[in-house]
């Protein structure tokens, strides 16, 4: 019971309110700013007429063919879902609609006309006649959670923001979060929740054979920039973190959500921004100086640089040292009275960026000047956790001899034992238990 209560309480994901609360400052912004002009006003009429028109004509084809379960149509379904939609305290049963759609497996929530509707495909409506009706609820219920939480409403109004990238994916992708978890409390099958978020990645006929815990594993071993940019753009989490992400909301001590490696995300975004910013923006600039009558005399002098280097703003001459192991330097500069503590803008000092670096020589030198073992940055993360992040059993020792907290725990809830347990390191694993 106090298990129940306390999953109640948290249907709702913590990161849905704060993007919704980004969302709708930047969408008022947004409304306000075009309603100071007649062009404006204009723009807001023509997206309203044009979204209203497309979507009712889609609504009402929908209404017209498809099958509407009801007291008539498949009553057992239909009286599971009047019960469910009783116990989340919608308002109004919502009218539910099955189409055929060539073998897709999806379902959406929408208003026409001032009334909810839910659509389902009939490829996951069959799941009612193959023993699977917990599964087929699950996907139903996560569809009236959207409408519980008034997600299809407020969507308009929040339009502006959709076309931010990274901002609106992110709210849709945080309601989702929460739409699973209200499917999987009122269907009070965890199993089945799980099964029927599998049934979107393989489908229905292979998803019992799947191994849970390996897809979910999966989100380590597929990592990297790319993966991490697909799901940042996209209105959907990943599949395997929406498995993960259940079973961490349901027991949080017996599973760790699975996180991806920092550092080749980080190493990913700065190539990106080198690739799609300062190459295009290089190459400008180029043409321009060739345009131009005295570009060509300087084409090949030594003034040209070929690489900068990439700056974080804050960063000191001694975390730069610090960063390629120069100790000679890095005692003149503390010998010359530079703060050992100062932090960049991510919070991170010398250490950290020794850390970083996987430079023992470095955050030994430092240590022994009197670095703070215990820094943290604006993630909240340690050396002993970047370090234990890192995998670098050598650098964790290292720090271990020092006598750092190891109970801190960064933004993520995570220990550097959690992340060691994470990543099954025994050697580090070893290390901190000791």
């Amino acid at each position: 019971m106090i298990q129940e209560e306390t999953l109640r309480h948290q249907l709702v994901h913590p990161k849905e309110n704060r993007y919704f609360a980004l969302t709708m400052l930047f969408s008022i912004l947004a409304y306000i700013s075009l309603l100071f002009s007649i062009i404006g006003i204009i723009i807001i009429a023509v997206i309203i007429l044009i979204s209203y028109f497309s979507h009712a004509l889609s609504m009402a084809s929908i209404r017209r063919n498809g099958v509407r379960i009801s007291e008539k149509q498949f009553p057992e379904i239909y009286e599971k879902a009047v019960q469910v939609a009783n116990e989340m305290g919608l308002e109004k049963m919502p009218s539910i609609y099955v189409v055929e759609a060539t073998g897709v497996l999806n379902a959406f929530a929408t208003r026409f006309f001032g009334k909810n509707m839910v659509v389902m495909y009939s490829e996951i409506f069959d799941l009612s006649e193959e023993g699977k009706e917990d599964e087929l609820l699950f996907v139903l219920v996560h569809e009236f959670a959207h409408l519980k939480r008034r997600h299809v409403l407020v969507h308009f109004l929040l339009l502006p923001a959709m076309y931010i990238p990274f901002l609106g994916e992110a709210y849709l992708r945080a309601c989702e979060y929460t739409c699973d978890r209200y499917a999987a409390f009122y269907t009070k099958n965890l199993e089945a929740s799980k099964e029927a978020l599998t049934m979107l990645a393989i489908g229905k006929k292979l998803s019992h054979k799947v191994n849970k815990e390996a897809f979910i594993e999966q989100i380590r071993e597929e990592s990297g920039f790319f993966a991490w940019l697909s799901e940042k753009l996209a209105s959907h989490p990943h599949l395997p973190k929406r498995l993960n992400a259940l079973d961490h909301w349901v027991a949080p001590e017996d599973h760790l959500l699975v996180k991806e490696k920092k550092r080749t995300v980080v190493a990913g975004v700065i190539i990106s921004a080198v690739v799609f910013i300062a190459l295009p923006v290089g190459v400008g600039v180029a043409i321009y100086k060739l345009a131009s009558m005295d570009a060509l005399s300087g084409i090949f002098s030594d003034e040209v640089g070929i690489y900068e280097d990439y700056e974080i703003e804050g960063a000191t001459p001694l975390m730069e040292a610090a960063d390629i192991g120069d100790i000679e330097e890095m005692e003149k500069m503390i010998s010359e009275g530079e703060d050992i503590e100062a932090k960049d803008e991510d919070g991170s000092t010398a250490l950290q960026w020794a850390v970083s670096s996987e430079d023992t020589e470095a955050a030994k030198f430092l240590l022994e000047n009197g670095a703070d073992i215990n820094t943290i940055d604006t993630w909240k993360s340690t050396p002993l956790i970047y370090a234990s992040s890192f995998e670098d059993s050598e650098m964790v020792e290292l720090l271990l001899g020092y006598n750092p907290d190891t109970t801190i725990k960064d933004e993520e809830g995570m220990t550097a034992l959690d992340y060691a347990k994470d990543y099954e390191n025994e050697e580090i694993i070893d290390l901190l238990s000791k």
